[in-house]
């Protein structure tokens, strides 16, 4: 069993995925395009948002995958012995862990969106992306 505690907040790098956007169009200090962040900001800014979105969801689709195929095969190891041995229950805690900073990582993530004036739930990628955390891992195992 892991003594970690249940994480509080989203992981450093949520706050990067958008920064070259920011940087750009001078939400972050004096960028290049700020004198055209009025016209093209929320346009380009939701395109990038989309599309990073489109990339998270496939990440933890693969991830998903993988360590469903990992359990089979542990699974598959097991001896009667093995089955006594308890570890199922720290899994189990690593997994609500892992689920609980996805779902605070993809909030702040389109918070983040949301400063450049874009609506994450405009993005049907994000309403999957959005899904996908909400899901348990069995029931994302069949995508």
């Amino acid at each position: 069993m892991s003594n970690k505690r249940s994480p509080t907040e989203p992981s450093y790098f949520v706050s990067t995925i958008l920064r070259s956007v920011k940087i750009f169009f001078g939400i972050i200090g004096e960028g290049p395009g700020s004198h055209l962040k009025e016209r093209f900001l929320q346009s380009y800014a939701s395109d990038v948002f989309h599309n990073a979105s489109q990339r998270y969801a496939y990440y933890l689709t693969v991830m998903k995958k993988t360590e469903e195929s990992l359990r089979r095969l542990k699974k598959g190891r097991q001896t009667a012995f093995s089955l006594f041995s308890g570890a199922g229950a720290g899994n189990d805690e690593d997994e609500e862990r892992i689920r609980t900073q996805m779902i605070l990582d993809v909030q702040e993530f389109a918070r983040d969106a949301e400063t450049m004036g874009v609506i994450p739930t405009a993005s049907p990628a994000f309403k999957v992306l959005h899904g996908m955390v909400h899901a348990t891992w069995l029931d994302v195992s069949d995508i």
